[in-house]
């Protein structure tokens, strides 16, 4: 029986298990989570993903290993194009280096990358908060704002592969550096919990999102950071609702789990909204959290 190895690379942690599909509903079989390596290189990074797919395959095995990166990807879903808060990895054949490797373990292994908001997507619409859907989006905030988008029940995936990078929708105007991909004036540069804490600290505020989100009650600085970086993420969640309609935007990420945020959110984002469309907006909390981009890697073969 084939082993489906899901995978979930991110900013500060490495996430992953075995998904057993065998039953009814999928099944994450004893997940487990890992420090990213501080470098955040290629080498660094490929040794700590098979590092991990190694806790559940073994020699003589035959598997399917997706894996969740967050950032742009080549349309064979083989090599890494882009990961804004990554070094380096631009043009890693990472998907075959994977297989090469574990084929020299004595492990037959198909390896598929896709975007990491991609596979919250897939594992939010199999077992999640979009079961039954087919025409939604996954907003994924944490340090960096990746979405999954979806129409008549596939993906979408865009004519080279890059479609859904909502993050990096150029929304914000004058004032901001330049995002990490190479372009300007993004929503990720302006919401997302790595540039919010980059300014924290600038400013003598804690570097951490969750304290930031406590303290804006009471710290007017703390507020001004939260209070704009709402403001752009509901900015972000209308447009996509402009151009998807979807039946529901799906929050997820580490950001999504602040106190009030999707409360916040929700109230912030329908003022944006056209007026036809204000009825119909829902937005929703992940069901499965952190889980969800695992479990949907694991199903990337699986044709959405």
């Amino acid at each position: 029986m084939i082993k489906r190895i899901g995978i979930d690379l991110g900013g500060h942690t490495i996430s992953g298990g075995e998904v057993d599909f065998s039953g009814g509903a999928p099944r994450l079989v004893s997940p487990v989570t890992v420090r990213t390596p501080s470098e955040r290189d290629p080498l660094s990074v490929l040794r700590a993903v098979e590092e991990l797919a190694l806790m559940w395959v073994s020699r003589g095995d035959e598997c399917f290993i997706g894996i969740g990166v967050p950032g742009f990807v080549s349309k064979d879903r083989l090599a890494v194009l882009k990961l804004t808060n990554f070094k380096g990895c631009e043009g890693a054949r990472v998907g075959t280096l994977i297989a090469r490797d574990m084929r020299a373990r004595g492990i037959s292994a198909e390896v598929r990358l896709e975007n990491d908001a991609n596979c919250a997507a897939v594992g939010e619409h199999i077992c999640g908060a979009a079961r039954g859907m087919d025409d939604f989006a996954v907003l994924t905030l944490g340090s960096g704002i990746g979405a999954g988008l979806a129409a008549n029940g596939r993906l979408i995936r865009g004519a080279h592969g890059m479609a859904g990078e909502c993050g990096h929708m150029a929304l914000c105007g004058e004032g901001f550096r330049g995002c990490f991909c190479g372009g300007a004036g993004h929503l990720e540069e302006a919401a997302s919990a790595d540039w919010v804490e980059r300014r924290a600290l600038e400013r003598g505020l804690p570097g951490d999102f969750r304290v930031l989100w406590g303290m804006r009650e009471k710290n007017g600085d703390a507020r001004a950071l939260i209070e704009a970086s709402l403001d752009a993420l509901a900015r972000g969640i209308a447009s996509i609702c402009a151009a998807l309609d979807p039946e529901a935007v799906i929050l997820n990420g580490g950001m999504s789990r602040a106190e009030g945020m999707a409360d916040e959110l929700r109230g912030r984002a329908t003022k944006y909204l056209p007026s036809p469309m204000r009825a119909v907006f829902r937005l929703l909390l992940s069901e499965l959290g952190s889980s969800a981009a695992v479990m949907g890697a694991a199903a990337l073969d699986g044709g959405m």
